[in-house]
């Protein structure tokens, strides 16, 4: 973070002053000066140049007619600057108040001492002018507005130039505020827009950094420099600036067509005549000129690859225009580019030329690269090389000339001959002076692809099988090699003619590119099961709500819905076998306590109101200790019984599925058994490719089971049997029952258990 700012002293400002506007140096040779870089000397802070406001207040605000360059002394007008330090006081006066003549607390209004009064005027009608009313006319409901407005520009001003600590200065932010709300006030068709404040906030810098206090001023003994340069008007001083920059610059803020005054017999804008042409921005005006037009003339061939990129120029001409350059460079080269722009035309139509001038310095890097690629180098502009900005050795032409001031001077040249000839000076004036070459290098070889090993052997169906290769892909030039019958030839050469080929082929070698990088990223991911490892690496939670789940995830969903589904059935289970125990203990009481709190801890878990299962909670110590054990004795990889052999293709989730697959089946005939309807007709397929389905639960409902020959009462068992009782010799569990001492109807049971 830059957290230097230290003001020059007086003497300095005094001296930059004197050689300015009390010399021989007229104002044509001024601007020549200011254009090659050589006006003003670079001083020890970061940002700051002595001077420079000076220079910015005598090319921008001056209204008086110029003299013949031969005879103009350059010379700052005391009087224009006092008109224009009253005319922000007024106009401060009149938008921070409140319609009920109060001020914000804490205003500081410039030349004043102290705070404004609170003239409160008496309220004629209560009905339209109080904070609560809903009337359209009510005062206060603009009033609320402008304070909301108020807020946004703070909010953008906070975030202004974070690197810079100045601006981080709580009365510095409070004026940045002020001259923008002022300035969006009075000017509601524009309003204030994003990115005004860091314009503003340059040339506050700079008249804060020339500005003199009253002490320094008697000690100078000039008192029209101390008028001038005062820090008291440093604020409206800055105002007055950013209002000349902005009849500039305003157009490029310009979103919405700005209401027309209506002349008796003209048409109305809704009329639906032919005559009136559609609005279009001036931003978007002025960038698809800069690239459809003047790049077009001066370097065709840059236009001609931009233009097959598909590269709109609003991506990146927007900021450039809109900002000046600041975010393209650092702050001390745009300012020195600020000069020369301000030297040249004050209503900065030369910034579309620099725009063509910064596009002709990259083409080396814009021609051979993709559309991704294109992007990178405009919205990060590249800086120049380093070692050129430094002096060369004596047997090498010396740098003599600031690569900013190099591409104004080229941005210059642009306008006035916007031909091929002017585009291609440019281009070996890089080449000279910045050692850019002028042949643009060869594209980059695209990514080679990895071929099958040749003795790549596969174990599949108990015996080895060598792969073989496939036939490697030719990107043809013409659909005429495809060899394709003459009505697809013709449809092809007609879809060639529209370009549609190659769109499509461009598109697919870039997603071919891009798999194996997303593929490797992809499988870097640790924790996640090797079926899913083609999620995009965001959880539900972080990507939008719109955006649709992959199948991976619902497989994944359905997969962990099953686990639950089979924990619950072993909770379930081990809560029955309590239950069924006889009182004769206290241990079995507290067991059956136990297993009434694990009840309602599943009734919550079906429920959804629980978003961690604590297994703790569902088993007691013993039941929890014997399942784990369980479970670490089955095997990690899950085998599915086909044939005599095992798959060692199927991944621990497919294998999930499976067991629930099979779970259902045998549930389903056990359940027909029942009925007396005997074994289905038809099972899963495990052949082929059907295990890679989702899972899909039995939607057969529960019917108790009761034997009508003996008089007892029939447990049934939950739907999700152990996982250790699951097998392909048995894949269904025996019915348990047992014995009461007389038979009780069948109940309705919500839980599906008893009956």
């Amino acid at each position: 973070m830059i957290d230097k700012f230290v003001r020059p002293s007086a003497e300095e400002i005094n001296n930059v002053h004197t050689r300015l506007f009390k010399s021989t140096l007229t104002l044509s040779k001024l601007k020549d000066a200011a254009i090659g870089g050589r006006l003003l000397k670079p001083s020890d802070d970061p940002i700051g140049v002595v001077g420079r406001s000076m220079i910015w207040k005598l090319l921008l605000c001056e209204n008086e007619p110029l003299k013949p360059p031969a005879q103009d002394t350059p010379t700052l007008s005391l009087k224009f600057w006092q008109e224009s330090r009253k005319t922000y006081v007024d106009a401060l006066l009149d938008k921070m108040q409140a319609p009920d003549g109060s001020y914000h607390e804490g205003l500081i209004i410039p030349g004043v001492e102290s705070p404004p009064k609170f003239n409160q005027t008496p309220v004629k009608n209560l009905e339209k002018n109080n904070p609560l009313s809903l009337d359209t006319e009510n005062p206060w409901t603009a009033w609320f507005a402008s304070v909301e407005l108020r807020k946004t520009i703070l909010q953008d001003v906070e975030r202004t130039f974070p690197e810079v600590g100045y601006f981080r200065d709580p009365e510095v932010q409070s004026d940045l505020t002020n001259i923008l709300f002022i300035y969006s006030l009075r000017n509601p068709t524009l309003g204030y827009r994003q990115g005004m404040h860091e314009l503003l906030a340059l040339l506050y810098y700079a008249c804060d950094f020339d500005s003199i206090s009253e002490e320094q001023a008697a000690h100078l003994g000039d008192n029209e420099l101390g008028d001038l340069l005062s820090r008291t008007w440093v604020t409206a001083d800055a105002y007055t600036l950013f209002l000349a920059v902005m009849r500039g610059v305003g157009r490029w803020y310009e979103w919405r067509e700005p209401p027309a005054p209506l002349h008796e017999g003209s048409p109305s804008p809704n009329s639906g005549s032919v005559g009136i042409q559609p609005y279009v921005a001036p931003i978007v005006e002025a960038c698809n000129r800069i690239q459809s037009t003047y790049l077009k003339i001066v370097d065709p061939d840059l236009w001609k690859h931009l233009q097959a990129s598909g590269i709109e120029a609003q991506i990146y001409g927007i900021r450039w225009l809109r900002l000046l350059f600041t975010r393209e460079f650092g702050i001390p080269d745009a300012l020195l580019l600020w000069d020369g722009i301000f030297a040249c035309d004050p209503t900065l139509e030369l910034a579309k030329w620099i725009c063509v001038a910064m596009l002709i310095r990259i083409r080396n890097q814009l021609i051979p690269s993709d559309y991704s690629t294109q992007l990178t180098f405009l919205l990060r502009y590249p800086p120049p090389p380093v070692q050129n900005l430094a002096s060369s050795t004596a047997s090498e032409q010396p740098f003599t000339a600031h690569h900013v001031t190099l591409l104004l001077r080229q941005a210059l040249s642009l306008q006035i001959s916007p031909t091929v000839a002017t585009g291609a000076s440019v281009v070996y004036e890089n080449r000279n002076l910045l050692n850019i070459a002028p042949e643009v290098p060869e594209p980059p070889p695209p990514p080679t692809k990895r071929r099958a090993e040749q003795g790549r052997t596969s174990a599949i169906n108990g015996g080895p099988l060598r792969m073989l290769q496939r036939p490697m892909h030719v990107r043809y030039g013409s659909s005429g090699s495809l060899g394709l019958p003459d009505i697809a030839k013709n449809i092809m050469d007609r879809s060639e003619s529209f370009g549609i080929n190659r769109t499509v082929l461009n598109a697919v070698s870039e997603i071919k590119r891009n798999l194996p990088d997303l593929s490797a990223s992809f499988n870097a991911s640790q924790g996640q099961p090797a079926s899913f490892q083609l999620l995009d690496g965001k959880s539900a939670e972080q990507r939008p709500p719109w955006e649709a789940r992959s199948r991976f995830e619902v497989e994944k969903e359905m997969a962990e819905l099953i686990k639950l589904q089979q924990k619950l059935g072993d909770s379930l289970e081990w809560i029955l076998e309590t239950f069924s125990q006889e009182d004769g203990d206290e241990p079995a009481i507290l067991r059956k306590q136990q297993a009434l709190k694990s009840l309602t801890y599943a009734k919550d878990v079906l429920k959804g109101t629980v978003p961690i299962v604590d297994d703790t909670k569902l088993f007691d110590e013993k039941a929890l200790r014997a399942r784990e054990n369980t479970q670490a004795g089955t095997p990690a990889t899950s085998q599915v019984s086909h044939g005599s052999g095992h798959s060692p293709l199927l991944s621990s989730s497919t294998s999930t599925w499976l067991d629930a697959q099979k779970t259902a089946t045998s549930q389903t005939d056990n359940l027909r058994r029942a009925r007396g309807l005997g074994h289905s007709s038809s099972s899963p397929s495990l052949s082929g490719t059907s295990f890679l389905r989702p899972p899909v639960l039995p939607r057969t409902p529960w019917t108790p089971v009761s034997d009508k020959s003996a008089s007892t009462d029939t447990f049934a068992e939950p739907n999700h049997p152990k996982p250790q009782q699951r097998s392909a010799s048995s894949p269904s569990r025996p019915i348990r029952t047992e014995t009461s001492a007389a038979k009780s109807p069948i109940q309705h049971d919500p839980l599906g258990v008893l009956t």
